[in-house]
């Protein structure tokens, strides 16, 4: 990597820019501080990585397809619209990429048990599927209302031997992923036998750096089998976010490649990157939806629970600084008749999230120009969406 590369990562102090860092109480430092150490430990192992690499191949079923959409390209009548594949993973998500990876460095750092959060629950079944098949123990923190709206993941998490916390906020009525975050960084502060598996790339250093090494995978692949299909580098590249870990994902390979234009999606009532003011808050300084005072978040909502954050993770607040990444957002109708879309003209189930990007991308297609490639993060499926659908859709489906 050169000197001026965007994908060199944070500072000595995870800055990103002024964006990141390390803003927790001292009662987590010496956890974060053995954390950076064993990361940096880790990366560096060859051992350590031909393992992480040989389970993406063989649990998790990766590399995943390129797959070009050609019926939904024909619909849209614009660019070359290809699906980055990552709901054909293991369990039907990116989250396994970091959850697989983080599990394995808990068990090179000896921990005793695995604590994580999760908002739409994809995070929540990786973290527990990995530690069944690592023989670890997992308890999950998840939101009031998220557990109401992704029961069936819940399930799913509960068979593969996790133990599910119900959050809530400070009303006591509702809570969401926010909440969550909240009462497991409260966990691990009096915990040292535990391991913190973060979902997305946020909070305090390092975690939005092991979340993006983690994830880099996807882009990885995008580069690779885009320059085998197509013999060039796509024109675009297009993927939901809330804290961030698909979007970056996909996009840090092609970060100096700046032919290539990058998009991250927001939803609508929860565009931190978009609506937000720069703020410090769970350990990190980022774009947030925040009180004037910055001493409260505002309420967000989002058709998707996975991407229903108030905040996104400082690597992408700087590469919106300095413009490399285009952020912006659509409606939960947009994304709902895009989900509806895709499911009529490709016949793929994707998850409520991924169809914010597929939302935007239908309109960034159009815009493009039939002799232009771009490509979709299709980051989940959505059989955890299937009754939220059926709710809103009603006699619809008859």
């Amino acid at each position: 990597m050169t000197k001026n590369s965007l994908k060199n990562g944070p500072d000595e102090f995870g800055y990103y820019g002024e964006f990141g860092s390390r803003y927790a109480p001292e009662i987590l430092m010496p956890n974060l501080i053995e954390l950076e150490e064993a990361f940096n430990d880790a990366i560096n192992d060859k051992k350590f990585l031909d393992e992480f690499n040989y389970y993406l191949k063989e649990w998790i079923g990766r590399p995943n397809p390129l797959y070009y959409a050609e019926q939904l390209t024909k619909k849209v009548g614009g660019a070359k619209i290809y699906f980055k594949s990552d709901h054909l993973n293991h369990l039907g998500a990116h989250k396994g990429n970091n959850a697989l990876f983080q599990i394995l460095l808990a068990k090179r750092m000896g921990k005793k048990k695995v604590l994580c959060e999760t908002g739409a629950g994809a995070h929540l079944i990786a973290t527990a599927a990995a530690c069944a098949f690592k023989d670890l123990p997992c308890i999950g923190y998840m939101g009031r209302d998220d557990i109401f709206l992704q029961s069936t993941n819940v399930l799913k998490a509960k068979l593969f031997g996790a133990k599910v916390i119900e959050c809530v906020d400070g009303t006591g009525e509702k809570g969401v992923l926010k909440d969550a975050c909240t009462s497991v960084l409260k966990a691990w502060s009096s915990d040292p036998d535990a391991f913190y598996c973060c979902g997305s790339a946020i909070g305090p250093h390092p975690f939005p750096r092991i979340v993006q090494y983690a994830q880099s995978v996807i882009g990885k692949e995008i580069k690779e089998q885009i320059l085998e299909k197509e013999g060039r580098l796509p024109d675009a590249i297009c993927a939901c976010i809330g804290g961030g870990s698909n979007l970056i994902g996909a996009i840090h390979e092609f970060l100096d490649d700046k032919e290539v234009k990058l998009y991250g999606v927001e939803p609508e009532h929860s565009a931190a990157l978009t609506n937000g003011t720069v703020g410090i808050m769970q350990g990190f300084k980022s774009f947030m939806l925040q009180s004037e005072t910055g001493d409260s978040t505002l309420a967000t909502q989002s058709l998707a629970s996975g991407i229903n954050f108030y905040s996104a993770g400082p690597e992408h607040a700087y590469l919106k600084k300095i413009k490399r990444v285009n952020y912006t957002h659509v409606s939960d109708k947009e994304a709902f008749d895009a989900f509806q879309l895709v499911c009529k003209t490709e016949g793929i189930l994707i998850a409520f999230e991924p169809a914010f990007a597929v939302g935007y991308g239908i309109k960034l297609a159009k815009e493009m120009g039939k002799d232009k490639l771009l490509v979709l993060n299709i980051c989940g499926r959505g059989d955890k969406d299937i009754d939220t659908a059926e709710r809103i859709l009603g006699d619809k489906l008859e």
